[in-house]
C-alpha cells in the first residue's frame, strides 16, 4: 500500500526531473533544429539532461562552488519553462488509442516488473527497515556514498574512514545527494522507488525509438519493449529439469535485464549507451553536429557512471573512427573518439589508485564454472569428457565439447532473443554501413570481454559486459520478431508464433519474481537501531568516525525470522544511515576497490576483545576513532565503565560510547 505522503513526494520527483532534466534537453534539441518528434525530444533530451546535470554538480562540488546549484536550477526554470511548455503544447501528438493503449500496458507492466525487485527494500515497515535480494548491502553502500556527497569534495571513503574515495564510479549518487540535500527527498526513496523508476520509464522508451527506427515500424519499436522488459533466459528448461521449478534467471551467468534494476550504474549504463546509440543513427543520418558534442558528452561520462560501459562504447566508437578515417578521411569520428576519451580519463582518473588492478586475465572461467557448478548445469559427464580428450590428445572431441559448452552459454543467456540472429544475418548482407559497424562491433566486445576476463573481488562481475550484448540483442529480436511476422501470410499462424514467442521467453522473469515473494525479507534493521542511527546522525559532528563490530560469517547468533542487517552480511548500513564514516566496514567492497584493510580488522577484532583498560584505550587513540557502535549481541569484552568512554545512547538492543 503507496502511503499519501510517499505519492506525493514521488510527484515533486517528476517536476525535478521535468524541471531538472526534461526542460534543458528538451529545448536544446529544439534550437539545434535536430528532427526528432517531441516524444524522441523528452526521452532524449531527459537522458541529456540528466547527465549534464550530473556533470555541472559534479563540477560545482570539486570547486565548492555546490550551493549555487539551486540558483542555477531557478535560473533555467526561468528561461526554458515557458519554452518548453510552448512546445509541448504545440508539437505533442498522441499516438492514436490503439498504439497508446498497448505502449501504456507495457510500460505498466515492465516497469512494474523492474519495480517490484528493488522498491519494497528500504521499507518502512512497523519501524523497521527491511530489504530483499542484495539490496541491504548493494543499496546502503550506495546510500554510504550519497551522505558522504553532501559532505563535500574532496571525499572520502566513507567506510574506511580517512582515506580518499578511489576506484568507484559514483556519479550515479550525485543526482540522489542533490534531491535529498536540496530537497528534502529521503535518499532511501530515491535509490529503491524513484529513480528506479525513471531509468526504467528510459530504458523502455529508449528500446522502442531504436527498435522503431531500426525496424522501421512501431511494431519492431513495440517487440523490442517487449524483449527489453520481459525476455529472460533459458534457464528455466534447466531448473525445471533438475527440480520441476521455474528459475535460473543467471543461471547461465549472466543477469537479464529486468534485475539489472537493483544495479543503480548499471541501469543508468544501459540508458546512456541506448541513448547514444539513437544520436549516433541520427548523426548517420542529419550529420549535425551539435550530436557530436551530445554524444562526447555522453560517451565522456560514462565510463564515471559504469566503468565497464565505458570502456566497451569508447571501444567501439574508436575502431569506428578509425575505420571512417580510413575509407573516406573524415574526422569526425576521430574528434569524437578523441574528445570522449580524453573526458573520460578527466573525470575518472582522479578517482583511481595507480597501483590497483582489477582484471584477472581467465579465458572461458564462466563457461567451465557454467558447466560443473552444482548450482548452474553441474554436467560433470562433460568436463570429465573434456578432459579425458586432452589427455588423449583427442584434439577434435575437445573441440567439439567447447563448441557445444559455448553455444549453451550463448544461447541459454540469449534465451529466446536468439531470434535476434533473423536481423544479425541481414544486416551481415549490408555488412557496408557504419550502423551495422556500431552494432556488430558492441556485440562483438561485449561478448569476448567477460569470454577473457575476470574481476578482482568478486570476480563474476565481469559478466555485467553480457548485459550490454543482451540489450542489443534485444532490440535486434523485436525488429526480427516483426520481419518474420510479415512474412507470415496465414493469420492463425502469427497468432502461434507470437504465443510462442512470448511464453518461451518470459518464465525466467516469472520465476524471478515468485522466488523474490516467496520468502520474507533478507534483511532488517529493526527499529531500535534505527532509532540508534537517527541519534547519530542528528547528534554528532558530520566527519566523526564510528567503530563498529567486524563481520562474522560463522557467527553463532541465530534467529528465527529475518536476521537483523549485521548478522546477515558486512554492509555498509552503519555509515549509511547515521551519515557518518565507518573505520572499516563492508570488506568486500573494501577489496572490490583495492583497499588494503587487513591492519584495520586486526585492530577491529583486538578492540572487542581486549579485557584491558589501559590496552584499550591505547587502541582507541591509535585509531582515531569518535564513536563506538553495537549491538548488545556483539558488545565489547571489556567494561566499558571501567574506561574512559562516555555512554551517550542506549536501548533495548544497541549502544553507542563516545570516546573523550
Amino acid at each position: 500500500m503507496i502511503s499519501p505522503l510517499l505519492f506525493i513526494f514521488f510527484l515533486l520527483f517528476v517536476c525535478l526531473v521535468f524541471i531538472n532534466f526534461s526542460l534543458p534537453g528538451l529545448i536544446t534539441l529544439e534550437k539545434a533544429r535536430i528532427k526528432m518528434n517531441v516524444w524522441e525530444k523528452v526521452i532524449i533530451g531527459t537522458v541529456l539532461g540528466f547527465v549534464t546535470f550530473t556533470l555541472i554538480s559534479y563540477l560545482l562540488l570539486i570547486t565548492g562552488l555546490h550551493l549555487l546549484l539551486p540558483f542555477l536550477i531557478f535560473g533555467g526554470t526561468v528561461l526554458f519553462l515557458k519554452d518548453g511548455i510552448n512546445i509541448l503544447k504545440n508539437q505533442l501528438v498522441l499516438p492514436k488509442k490503439s498504439h497508446l493503449i498497448l505502449l501504456t500496458s507495457i510500460f505498466f507492466f515492465g516497469i512494474g516488473g523492474q519495480l517490484a525487485i528493488i522498491a519494497p527494500s528500504g521499507m518502512n515497515i512497523s519501524g523497521d527497515l527491511v530489504f530483499w535480494s542484495s539490496h541491504g548491502h548493494d543499496g546502503m553502500w550506495h546510500i554510504a556514498l550519497v551522505e558522504e556527497l553532501k559532505k563535500g569534495f574532496p571525499l572520502q571513503n566513507p567506510i574506511f574512514s580517512g582515506s580518499k574515495l578511489v576506484n568507484y564510479h559514483f556519479f550515479s549518487d550525485i543526482t540522489i545527494a542533490d534531491f535529498n540535500y536540496f530537497f528534502k527527498l529521503s535518499s532511501l526513496d530515491l535509490y529503491f522507488r524513484f529513480f528506479p523508476f525513471l531509468f526504467s520509464f528510459l530504458l523502455g522508451g529508449l528500446a522502442f525509438l531504436i527498435g522503431q527506427k531500426l525496424g522501421k515500424s512501431f511494431a519492431s519499436g513495440i517487440w523490442s519493449m517487449f524483449f527489453t522488459y520481459f525476455a529472460g533466459s533459458f534457464g528455466y528448461i534447466v531448473t525445471f529439469i533438475k527440480d520441476k521449478s521455474i528459475g535460473g534467471e543467471s543461471l547461465f551467468w549472466s543477469s537479464q535485464i529486468q534485475s539489472i534494476i537493483g544495479n543503480p550504474p548499471q541501469m543508468i549504463a544501459l540508458v546512456i549507451i541506448l541513448t547514444f546509440t539513437y544520436l549516433f543513427i541520427t548523426y548517420i543520418e542529419n550529420q549535425n553536429r551539435i550530436l557530436l558534442i551530445m554524444m562526447i558528452i555522453l560517451a565522456g561520462s560514462l565510463t564515471i557512471f559504469k566503468v565497464y560501459a565505458g570502456v566497451t562504447l569508447l571501444g567501439v566508437i574508436t575502431i569506428i573512427s578509425l575505420i571512417r578515417f580510413a575509407k573516406e578521411r573524415k574526422k569526425d569520428f576521430l574528434i569524437l573518439t578523441i574528445v570522449s576519451i580524453i573526458l573520460s580519463l578527466l573525470l575518472y582518473l582522479p578517482y583511481t589508485s595507480k597501483t590497483a588492478s582489477f582484471l584477472i586475465l581467465e579465458p572461458w572461467w564462466f563457461i567451465r564454472t557454467m558447466v560443473v557448478a552444482p548450482d548452474r548445469l553441474g554436467w560433470l559427464d562433460m568436463e570429465l569428457k573434456r578432459q579425458t580428450y586432452i589427455v588423449e590428445n583427442n584434439w577434435k572431441r575437445v573441440i567439439q565439447l567447447e563448441i557445444t559448452a559455448f553455444l549453451i552459454f550463448l544461447f541459454g543467456n540469449l534465451g529466446m532473443r536468439f531470434i535476434g540472429f533473423y536481423t544479425v544475418f541481414i544486416l551481415l548482407k549490408n555488412f557496408r554501413n557504419y550502423l551495422t559497424y556500431y552494432i556488430f562491433l558492441f556485440l562483438f566486445i561485449s561478448l569476448i570481454f567477460p569470454l577473457l576476463f575476470l574481476q578482482k573481488g568478486v570476480a563474476s562481475n565481469t559478466s555485467q559486459f553480457l548485459q550490454y550484448f543482451l540489450l542489443f540483442f534485444g532490440i535486434l529480436a523485436g525488429v526480427s520478431a516483426n520481419k518474420i511476422i510479415n512474412q507470415i501470410s496465414f493469420s492463425p499462424l502469427k497468432i502461434i508464433f507470437c504465443f510462442l514467442v512470448i511464453s518461451l521467453a518470459i518464465p525466467t522473469q516469472v520465476g524471478l519474481l515468485y522466488s523474490f515473494y516467496k520468502r520474507p525479507p533478507l534483511a532488517v534493521i529493526k527499529q531500535d537501531e534505527v532509532q540508534a542511527l537517527k541519534f547519530l546522525f542528528n547528534n554528532t559532528d558530520k566527519n566523526s568516525v564510528i567503530l563498529t563490530p567486524a563481520y562474522n560469517r560463522f557467527s553463532p547468533i541465530k534467529f528465527s525470522q529475518t536476521p537483523p542487517i549485521w548478522l546477515w552480511s558486512d554492509t555498509a548500513y552503519v555509515s549509511a544511515l547515521s551519515g557518518r564514516r565507518t573505520y572499516n566496514s563492508d570488506l568486500e567492497q573494501l577489496d572490490i576497490m583495492g583497499y588494503d584493510f587487513k591492519d584495520r580488522l586486526t585492530f577491529q577484532n583486538s578492540l572487542f576483545q581486549e579485557d584491558n583498560p589501559s590496552e584499550f584505550e591505547k587502541i582507541i587513540k591509535e585509531i582515531s576513532i569518535n564513536y563506538l557502535y553495537f549491538p548488545k549481541e556483539l558488545k565489547p569484552k571489556i567494561d566499558l565503565d571501567k574506561t574512559s568512554m562516555e555512554n551517550v545512547f542506549t536501548n533495548s538492543n544497541i549502544e553507542v560510547w563516545k570516546s573523550n
